[in-house]
């Protein structure tokens, strides 16, 4: 980023400490601004009170921290990497239902502590249901490796037109998909209509084969009712690199269940996929602050057919 920036002519400051207050004090005098984290939030009223503001930019795909109406109401537009992290994303995905599958993490501890369990158990994936609920860049990538196991593919998305050259199957109904779902995989956008989307009324329609991976945002699943519902023997299992508090509290009945599979939020934490997305980053903020961003890359492309000028 200080490389590119400095080629171009500009000055970047880092917050020290990223924090809601040093983003509010940084703001009045920012051209452009580039969070690396799911925090801070730019809200409407820091948004307003940026009159220099011309580009805003997330590293990274999800941008639930940001105030995407208030940006569109400046003309301001919203650049993401989204695309440049679906590769690993997707590798976790599968690792997370190849772990459920395979019972890996369970036989690895067994073995370990010097045990040999030779009992049938696990799953196969080819012929199972994929049914994964958002189909951005990072549902695709999923869908792709998923058919290569021999996974039949239902999708909902419903900013997606279905494509019949694929063989998926499109639903319109998420409850409708997940009814179909030996893994049901989200990878979709935090919004309104997503918050909480795996709860008590989509866990009853699951079968109770189904497993759950998430590697979306941890607050598209209400913990609570997952973890009845695995307690409860009314799903088999799920696997999670994103939970609704981070890090878990201690007391989290998640934390103690064999049939659930954690990571750390870390399914895009691989140095060359940082690097990149800082690349990617970097352009998306340059050409931002020349007014030439790429819509390739920009979620509010309202923003882009009717800018406001700075200052409005």
């Amino acid at each position: 980023m200080r490389v590119l920036a400095a080629a171009a002519g500009l000055r970047v400051s880092i917050l020290a400490a990223p924090t809601q207050d040093a983003l509010a004090a940084a703001l009045p005098g920012a051209d452009g601004l580039v969070l690396a984290m799911e925090r801070p939030a730019l809200t409407a009223a820091l948004v307003a009170a940026a009159p220099r503001l011309r580009i805003a930019c997330r590293l990274g795909a999800g941008y639930d921290n940001f105030d995407v109406a208030a940006l569109t109401g400046r003309g301001i537009p919203l650049a993401t990497t989204g695309g440049t992290n679906a590769p690993t994303v997707a590798e976790q995905a599968l690792y997370l239902m190849l772990s459920l599958a395979k019972r890996g993490p369970v036989l690895d501890r067994a073995v370990k502590a010097g045990r040999w369990p030779r009992e049938f158990g696990g799953v196969e994936l080819i012929d199972k249901t994929c049914a994964l609920i958002g189909y951005g860049f990072v549902g695709r990538a999923i869908a792709t490796r998923a058919a290569a196991f021999g996974m039949r593919i239902v999708v909902v998305d419903p900013h997606v037109a279905p494509d019949p050259a694929t063989g998926f199957v499109h639903e319109t109904d998420a409850l409708r998909a997940l009814a179909q779902a030996d893994f049901a995989v989200l990878a979709c956008a935090l919004t309104a209509a997503t918050r909480g989307l795996i709860g008590d009324a989509s866990l009853a329609v699951m079968k109770p084969t189904a497993f759950v991976i998430n590697v979306a945002r941890g607050a598209v699943v209400d913990e609570a009712a997952l973890a009845r519902a695995l307690a409860e023997r009314r799903i088999a299992g799920a696997g999670l690199d994103v939970l609704q508090r981070e890090p878990p509290e201690p007391a989290n009945p998640l934390l103690a269940r064999d049939d659930v599979v954690l990571t750390p939020h870390t399914a895009s934490y691989i140095a060359e996929t940082y690097d990149r997305m800082a690349e990617i980053c970097a352009r998306n903020a340059l050409a931002g602050l020349a007014g030439r961003p790429d819509p390739a890359f920009v979620v509010n492309r309202a923003a882009l057919s009717d800018r406001a000028p700075a200052g409005s």
